[in-house]
């Protein structure tokens, strides 16, 4: 938006522009919109005060508003005239630029922004930044220089997992498990971390190196971190006697125990431990997770049931995207730098929109669920799967046939769903050239 529009701006948002110009007024009613999560229209108040007193420093603080906003392409445009009105590029410009090259996937130019900042401040995210721009343009070395000081700094499993990556990648099999060995025996290992750390133990049959190593850590504390992390090498060989009896004996959270029925294909309990899970942090993935796991432990022919299950999915999902309040405003930039669109939610769009298509339970809708699913993961077969489907639903047999040759034949080959839906599709695509040949 260029800088000149803001007096249109001024009447849609105040209704007039005529008047006296109260400019402590324009000051409290932007921060009253920050405070409410509503940036658009705090930035635009923002873009009123500049154009009316012509301070930078009411320029600069729509384009941070702007860098929350997730228009890449319109904050580096306010950044660019702000720097031609003779603002300075400092430290937090530059890092808006950073943020705004990130989203782009600007690789290059995000790297020389990267660069220029890391000349004043060393941080553990800034070399994890720097570590992941390099290793995307293939310089590893560079890559482990700035993971390495990262993890050094931090000791973050994320981190230390990229840092394991690239050794895998380079076939430094044997630095890849000695780390992993070092800090797992030191530190733990949470979450994620701990499947991520079974997968590549177990790639190279070392699993009993692992469950050895989380065993001693339990006999020696036995605390509920290690009983969790023995409780998954267990469920991840289906020793599920043995992880049972470790997590009887402690209070265990709830998406501990929920990891280990899922494990069991367990799905009512894995649902009610969802529940629980929710009910105890109050994160909406977890009930987002309680839908997917009653789904899959309900009557699949119950059609009012499945309603209630993608109602319920929707509100969770709009939860999870609802803005975080208690970010400071200062640390707004650094947390956009971090964040990324999430496979998580991905897959919850797709699996909301597959529902909703296959079930007839509002099939355009699905398909914009599915479309959101796929901005996420473009080439994913079974989120390419629905989309044909949900084509295919519409009777729009051309699209169908379309997207669904987009699933590579080795895919189809391993799932018989897409195989039917491959037969079905394609003589709906036959019928249709037919009824257009007459």
């Amino acid at each position: 938006m260029n800088i000149l529009r803001v007096l249109t701006l001024c009447l849609m948002i105040l209704g007039s522009c005529y008047g006296a110009f109260d400019e402590d007024s324009y000051i409290f009613e932007a921060i009253e919109y920050e405070a409410q999560n509503q940036f658009d229209k705090a930035r635009d108040l923002y873009l009123v005060l500049y154009e009316e007193t012509k301070k930078l420093e009411y320029f600069k603080e729509a384009i941070i508003l702007s860098s929350t906003l997730n228009n890449p392409n319109a904050t580096l445009d306010f950044a660019n005239e702000y720097i031609a009105k003779g603002g300075q590029k400092d430290l937090v410009i530059h890092k808006i630029f950073l943020d705004s090259y990130l989203k782009l996937g600007l690789t290059q130019e995000a790297l020389q922004e990267a660069k220029i900042i890391a000349k004043s401040e060393d941080s553990a995210l800034l070399n994890d930044i720097l570590g992941s721009l390099y290793a995307t343009l293939g310089d590893f070395n560079n890559a482990l220089i700035h993971f390495e000081s990262a993890y050094k700094t931090s000791q973050s499993q994320d981190v230390l997992q990229k840092i394991v990556a690239v050794y895998l990648s380079q076939s430094q099999k044997e630095k890849a498990l000695k780390l992993l060995n070092s800090h797992i025996e030191t530190y733990g290992c949470f979450g994620s971390f701990c499947k991520f750390s079974i997968e590549v133990y177990g790639k190279f049959s070392q699993l009993p190196k692992i469950e050895n190593i989380f065993e001693k850590s339990f006999q020696a504390q036995p605390t509920i971190e290690n009983a969790q992390n023995l409780i998954l090498i267990y469920a991840h060989q289906k020793k599920f006697k043995q992880a049972s009896q470790i997590a009887s004996q402690f209070p265990f959270k709830p998406e501990i125990l929920l990891e280990l029925y899922i494990a069991q294909q367990d799905y009512a309990n894995a649902a009610k431990q969802a529940k629980y899970a929710y009910d105890e942090n109050k994160n909406p993935y977890f009930l987002a997770l309680e839908q997917i796991y009653t789904f899959e432990s309900s009557n699949k022919k119950d059609k009012n049931a499945i309603a209630n299950i993608t109602q319920n999915l929707k509100n969770a999902i709009k939860l999870m995207q609802t803005p975080n309040k208690d970010i400071p405003k200062d640390e707004r930039i650094d947390t956009t730098l971090q964040n990324s669109q999430s496979a998580e939610l991905g897959f919850l769009f797709n699996f909301l929109g597959y529902l909703m298509i296959d079930y007839d339970i509002d099939v355009q809708e699905g398909i914009e669920y599915v479309k959101k699913a796929l901005e996420i993961s473009p080439r994913n077969p079974a989120y390419l799967d629905s989309l044909a489907w949900g084509y295919y639903k519409i009777k729009d047999c051309e699209n169908a046939a379309k997207t669904f040759k987009l699933i590579p034949q080795e895919d189809i080959k391993k799932e018989k769903e897409l195989q039917e839906h491959k037969k079905i599709i394609d003589k709906c695509f036959q019928e249709d050239n037919k009824r257009l040949e007459y």
